[in-house]
């Protein structure tokens, strides 16, 4: 049973880091992909739609040597922008893109500036970043560690912080070799509970942890991929 799950190509969807029982996204397309067709809901990962071309599969990844990793770009709409000003949504990309060049180079990844025969391109955009309040919605999304209470609603005030549901979106595509075809592409959001502070002195921080899950568990599971073809 472990080999045939093995054979089913789920690894990629994993790159996001979202698991537990399946969950249809809502997530707006923003338009970034340009074509959306043939996205289907995972039936795996919560809140997430992919696309997977035929010819790529486990092989493909454990395969990869060079990457061409390109700046997320923000296609963020005037209500998820309302908590973060130019400067720190351009902060929040640029943190993105150097943890995930820095983890690819230090798991032996070759970062390429042009896209080859032998190549695969990643590409993406950010595509809503919120802070939701959990009284209003955390049943709708998954456990939580907030205990709204007496106690704990005291501690907040003491503290002058707040607890928050914080979503980020995301799409992106990975395109092989030159030139470029999309071979796998995924829309998917994922949330996280938080503290912070009601002055938003914390808000890039607590995305920031978010998008540090994205970046180990997309590092962790193509190099686990490699392992287990060299093995």
């Amino acid at each position: 049973m472990l080999n045939r799950c093995k054979q089913i190509f789920t690894a990629l969807i994993t790159l996001v880091i979202l698991s537990g029982c399946a969950a249809t996204t809502s997530q707006k397309q923003t338009g970034f992909l340009g074509n959306y067709d043939q996205f289907i809901d995972s039936k795996e990962y919560d809140y997430t739609k992919v696309y997977k071309a035929e010819n790529f599969n486990r092989d493909s990844v454990a395969q990869l040597t060079d990457i061409k990793l390109e700046p997320f770009e923000l296609w963020i709409n005037t209500q998820s922008s309302d908590n973060f000003n130019p400067q720190q949504l351009a902060e929040l990309a640029s943190y993105f893109h150097g943890k995930m060049s820095s983890q690819l180079k230090a798991n032996n990844y070759n970062l390429v500036d042009r896209a080859s025969a032998n190549s695969l391109t990643i590409r993406g955009a950010f595509s809503n970043i919120q802070f939701v309040a959990p009284e209003l919605s955390a049943t709708d999304f998954i456990p939580f560690r907030i205990v709204l209470n007496a106690g704990n609603a005291a501690y907040l005030n003491i503290t002058d912080k707040k607890d928050v549901i914080t979503t980020v979106s995301i799409e992106v595509e990975f395109l092989q070799g030159q030139p470029q075809q999309r071979v796998f592409a995924l829309i998917a959001t994922k949330h996280i509970d938080t503290t912070i502070a009601n002055s938003g002195a914390e808000n890039v921080k607590a995305v920031k942890a978010l998008l540090d899950i994205w970046v180990y568990n997309f590092i962790h599971n193509i190099t686990e991929i490699r392992a287990e073809k060299a093995t």
